[in-house]
């Protein structure tokens, strides 16, 4: 196949690179004459292992080459890659302009075509593509059907051609009416051993940056952990060691999916209590820190969404932190009812406020003392007086879900997403 990529920065390079050494023509294109020449002569303007072999090998056996001329470039090829960079601009976003001024340089070229398929590897904002496509679209002939996907890379670098050729899976961002299959069918070329994966292009041009920021998540937090063990006298590698090697909580798909708020006992005191104690030593460790004001905005969130629909009364079903357990410290459905301004209605079928001892005694009598007065077993009377009803924890309640009527639904846990095309609303704040 017949490929441009679209600035040979680090990404365009390892892209040129690992095409051409799987067989594929392409040409590179840039704006600076320096990295053309370099690319051209069989050079690669980048340090990255492999990479300089497989452009000299590409150039002489004649598929490689590159240009500044972007008209060209588009002319004879079926499919252009954007690899330009999109640094940070003064406000902190990510600069666009790059990628704007390839499409104008693309314009006489597809409408001379006719066709053309433009796919965006650099790191953009949510609905960057469908805006670019929109641009293309205003600056081109109405019968010029020119097609767009997104296409994230996730390359390290020093190792970029080996997570070129074996990626964790490969994202392709496609259109409502476009199913990429162009751009599908070039990776099945590469034969490699990953997935697939077609997802909403704003899903692919977020996935980057949310890989990367929890990447920087996990290394900050091992950081901090590190610095706040050696304060304590404790090894922190020989911790986090033990850390990894849970891969059925820690390591794993646990706690990843967006949801609703923690509660019960554990994970609110101990991430107060780490926090504390890492003051204590006088460690700075702002991310832990930042756990409880992270957990508190997320209820914050919840209770913005059900104040914003209409209705006098809600109805939480879920007093417990989760499903399966009486625990209520902490709960997240409670500590949502503490800052509604409606009345509130509780509904919680096997469990008695008034057996509640210990811990779970005092939290409610601190909480809310009345929530024996305002709990609701039967679920025909709950569901008349509720004008909203929020599912606060992940226990399934098939007696409410099919008696639900018009009343609108919030769902930050995902106990009921059945529901959504049976109610006037629903609403799942974060996912």
């Amino acid at each position: 196949m017949k490929v441009s990529v679209f600035g040979l920065g680090y990404v365009g390079c390892v892209m040129t690179a690992c095409l051409a050494s799987e067989g594929h023509e392409v040409v590179g294109v840039d704006v600076n004459p320096e990295k053309v020449e370099t690319v051209a002569g069989g050079e690669s303007p980048i340090e990255e292992p492999g990479v300089d072999e497989a452009i000299a090998e590409g150039v002489a056996a004649g598929r490689v080459d590159a240009t500044t001329d972007a008209t060209a470039a588009v002319l004879d090829s079926s499919i252009s890659f954007l690899t330009v960079g999109t640094p940070l601009d003064d406000t902190g976003q990510l600069s666009t302009t790059n990628l704007y001024n390839v499409v104008d340089s693309m314009v006489e070229a597809v409408d001379r075509k006719g066709t053309h398929r433009v796919v965006v590897r650099s790191t953009v904002p949510p609905s960057t593509t469908r805006s670019l496509r929109e641009y293309m679209a205003s600056k081109t002939d109405e019968a010029t059907d020119v097609e767009f996907a997104v296409n994230p890379e996730f390359l390290r670098e020093g190792a970029a051609m080996d997570d070129f050729f074996d990626p964790p899976y490969v994202v392709v961002g496609a259109f409502e009416d476009d199913a990429a299959e162009d751009l599908v069918d070039l990776y099945r070329t590469l034969g490699l051993d990953s997935d697939v994966r077609t997802v909403a292009p704003e899903e692919a041009e977020s996935l980057k940056m949310v890989n990367n920021a929890f990447h920087a998540l996990k290394i900050c937090f091992a950081n901090e952990v590190g610095s706040l063990a050696s304060a304590a006298g404790v090894d922190g590698r020989e911790l986090m060691d033990l850390v990894q090697s849970d891969r059925k909580l820690n390591i794993s798909e646990q706690y990843l999916d967006p949801g609703f708020a923690f509660g019960g006992s554990c994970l609110p005191k101990d991430s107060r209590a780490i926090a504390t104690i890492a003051e204590d030593n006088g460690v700075s460790a702002p991310l832990l820190d930042s756990i409880p004001e992270s957990n508190d905005a997320h209820i914050e969130r919840v209770r913005d969404r059900v104040e914003s629909l209409e209705g006098s009364t809600v109805g939480i079903v879920g007093i417990a932190f989760k499903s399966d357990t009486t625990d209520m410290r902490n709960s997240p459905g409670l500590r949502l009812a503490k800052q509604l301004d409606e009345e509130v209605l509780f509904y919680a079928d096997g469990i008695d406020p008034s057996e509640a001892v210990g811990s779970n005694r005092d939290y409610l009598d601190k909480t809310i003392p009345d929530l024996t007065d305002r709990l609701v077993s039967d679920p025909d009377s709950f569901l008349d007086r509720a004008d909203v009803v929020v599912f606060a924890n992940d226990c399934a309640r098939p007696e409410l879900t099919t008696r639900l009527g018009d009343t609108p639904v919030c769902d930050p846990v995902g106990t009921v997403p059945e529901v959504a095309d049976e109610v006037p609303e629903y609403h799942s704040v974060s996912w």
